[in-house]
């Protein structure tokens, strides 16, 4: 159920999301949420980029596979 969710939340989403948005939009932690995307990237169903800004770590965002 959370799995739909998260998948939900990505597809009706103009742009890539964080983990922390995808949790605050499905109302979930943000390990959670984090959690979750793992899982459907390994199963091909999203897709993971990283955003390098000028300090600090790059930012994984992620998107629903468009066919």
């Amino acid at each position: 159920m959370t799995e739909a969710a998260v998948l939900d939340a990505l597809a009706a989403a103009a742009a890539a999301l964080t983990a922390v948005d995808v949790a605050a939009r499905v109302g979930i932690s943000r390990a959670t949420a984090q959690r979750h995307l793992s899982v459907l990237v390994d199963e091909g169903v999203v897709e993971i980029g990283l955003r390098y800004g000028s300090t600090g770590r790059p930012e994984h965002r992620y998107s629903a596979r468009r066919e």
